[in-house]
């Protein structure tokens, strides 16, 4: 039987034109989705848990930015218009489990779906998530049809994103990036994406409280074998 839709709701409430990085660091952008993704949680792999991963572009950081090929193996190929980076929709895996909260237990494919609505909600495709009801048994086909049919296409959203870094086994500063949890103040829900005609708040981007820094490691002191293994999910890097 094919993934139902109907009873998804929505959850509670620059760089320069030469070389350099022209990824996607923690900060506020205007950025659209190329490609949504399925990343297995790579540690504790008994748990089935996935990363809801989405590939974001933003928007042009100046009229001479030249971004990375679109093609890596193809460098002068086109080239990207923006900033990209591989942004997890949390901080944490989808898997089944139990919400002590509610009482009542966490179906994994039913919470990336509910993920999912949320961006199609502000980015004016829910119709075509309505349409995807029973036509797929697995999440997996699931967001290949939503790849391919693209309703997300070139329909940009202000979003906050927040990131933490965490030391490679080659001895590099890498980081990961992801959405930062939804905020609540003075009695107003502040959220980590909108459309651009939205008047929902948007979280503004805080270093100090989205961006998890490693403390530099002196030079005398530093093993090039020495790795961070609570963090070993290179963002960047990761090959399915």
């Amino acid at each position: 039987m094919g993934l139902s839709t109907i009873d998804i709701v929505l959850p509670g409430a620059g760089s320069n034109n030469g070389g350099g990085y022209k990824g996607i660091v923690p900060g506020n952008y205007k950025a659209k989705i190329n490609k949504v993704e399925l990343w297995q949680q790579p540690w504790n792999t008994h748990e089935n848990g996935l990363f809801l991963v989405i590939k974001f572009e933003t928007m042009k950081p100046s009229p001479d930015f030249e971004g990375y090929p679109i093609d890596e193996n193809n460098p002068d190929g086109p080239k990207h218009e923006g900033l990209v980076g591989n942004v997890r929709f949390s901080s944490f895996a989808f898997k089944d489990g139990h919400n002590p909260r509610t009482n009542t237990p966490i179906n994994r494919d039913k919470a990336i779906l509910e993920a999912i609505l949320s961006l199609c909600t502000e980015l004016d495709c829910v119709q075509w998530f309505k349409d995807a009801h029973g036509k797929y048994d697995t999440i997996e086909e699931w967001v290949d049809a939503f790849n391919e049919a693209k309703p997300y296409a070139d329909k940009y959203l202000e979003v906050c994103i927040a990131g933490d870094e965490y030391l490679g086994k080659d001895g590099k500063v890498k980081r990961n990036l992801y959405f930062p949890k939804f905020e609540k103040i003075d009695g107003t829900y502040y959220n980590a994406y909108k459309s651009l005609t939205s008047t929902r708040k948007l979280i503004k981007f805080d270093e100090s409280r989205h961006f998890k820094k490693i403390e530099a490691t002196p030079v005398d002191d530093f093993k090039g074998e020495t790795s961070n293994e609570e963090k070993p999910f290179d963002l960047d890097g990761f090959d399915l």
